[in-house]
């Protein structure tokens, strides 16, 4: 049984041409009460579970974002039939959720639904309409203002925003290019409407026993210190960085500190990451009275896509490695203004700097014959 929400005004908002959509949003106003809905594409209603295309997709790990193609997790078909397109009747899994004048969480369900997105935006239409707020457009203009609650309830938790902007590296005939991305209210949005999802998603895990992949992170340092000590440094989220904690992965749900959250699982991507599919699977499981897979499989599952995450973020690096050398190869002889952040290793040369005319984070060998200082300028050459 799908609940009918093709009534629902439903956004897509997306970057330009994305290849996988895998999320949606609606605002549904009832009896004075605002229902926030999150749906998400539906691919593991499609497959079983060790069927060929799901060991497929297990072995690839995660849809690979290279700076000259995009290797997807999933098969055409199949992203054909789940991608959410405006217009397109879609099958998904949805959360409903409500929340406190705080922001907090007051109730939500999960369930399956059908539904119709009217409109398919990118993060600068969205941010458009967030400015100008125009009356037709105001169930987005709402549900930013109660995301935003949200978000400010996650921030006096301890939640940490890293809101640097950053770099893409583009490549067009046989040239190279790059492209700075801002960090907007659109982003912040929508990233806040995953989090809300993988919030309640991983809430209803635990309290239904369903073993899944959490995802935890512990700060580590006194992040504002950091932040104050920085204040006007252009790299003062790298520098944070450097101090945080990694995330991982278990079976065990444990705090998300930088999202401000008790627990926390990756769900709004199917399409392109395979333990939010091994999530969904649970999900679709759970919900059809069939039988879950058990915590030996989770774990397995988990060991075997954190070695091929390792894998992929390899490929990813050896990538823009290839098209920054390509790149730096032909401007030889200018000179760089860089921000040094720190040595990772002092005997071999290896630092990590900033170029502050590309936005861009780099790992580079670097010869100085003087004293460096986190967070200094230094003008280098290209060798």
């Amino acid at each position: 049984y799908l609940k009918d929400l093709t009534n629902l005004k439903t956004f897509i908002i997306d970057s330009k041409n994305p290849i996988e959509i895998d999320d949606a949003i609606s605002l549904e106003i009832s009896n004075n009460e605002k229902k926030i809905w999150v749906h998400v594409s539906y691919p593991s209603k499609l497959f079983e579970f060790n069927s060929e295309i799901d060991v497929d997709a297990k072995n690839r790990s995660s849809s690979l974002y290279l700076i000259d193609k995009c290797v997807s997790m999933l098969p055409k078909n199949i992203i054909e039939q789940s991608n959410l397109k405006k217009n397109k009747l879609s099958e998904t899994l949805s959360a409903c959720i409500e929340l406190n004048e705080n922001g907090s969480i007051k109730k939500y369900k999960i369930l399956e639904t059908l539904i119709k997105p009217n409109y398919e935006f990118t993060y600068e239409d969205t941010n458009e309409i967030l400015e100008l707020e125009p009356k037709e457009e105001y169930e987005l203009i709402l549900l930013n203002k109660l995301l935003m609650k949200s978000y400010d309830y996650r921030k006096k938790k301890g939640a940490i925003t890293f809101n640097n902007s950053y770099s893409k590296i583009l490549y067009n005939n046989n040239s190279i290019s790059f492209e700075s991305i801002e960090i907007t209210q659109a982003h912040k949005l929508v990233s806040e409407a995953m989090i809300l999802m993988g919030n309640i998603t991983s809430d209803f895990l635990k309290i239904n026993n369903i073993p899944a992949p959490f995802r935890s992170q512990k700060i580590n340092c006194d992040s504002k210190n950091i932040l104050e000590r920085n204040f006007n440094s252009p790299v003062k989220y790298i520098i944070l960085k450097q101090f945080v904690g990694k995330s991982y992965i278990s079976l065990k749900s444990d705090v998300h500190e930088t999202l401000g959250l008790d627990s926390y699982v990756q769900t709004t991507s199917p399409l392109r990451r395979y333990l939010d599919l091994l999530v969904q699977r649970q999900l679709y499981l759970n919900i059809n009275n069939k039988k879950i897979l058990s915590e030996d499989i989770i774990t397995k599952e988990i060991e075997l896509s954190n070695l091929k995450q390792k894998e992929n973020n390899n490929i990813i690096k050896e990538n823009k490695l290839f098209y920054l050398k390509l790149y730096f190869n032909n401007k030889k002889n200018i000179i760089y203004k860089i921000i040094f952040i720190r040595w990772i290793n002092h005997k071999k040369n290896i630092a990590l700097v900033f170029f502050t005319a590309y936005n861009l984070e780099l790992l580079i060998k670097l010869y100085i014959s003087i004293d460096t200082f986190p967070n200094k300028i230094y003008k280098i050459k290209y060798n």
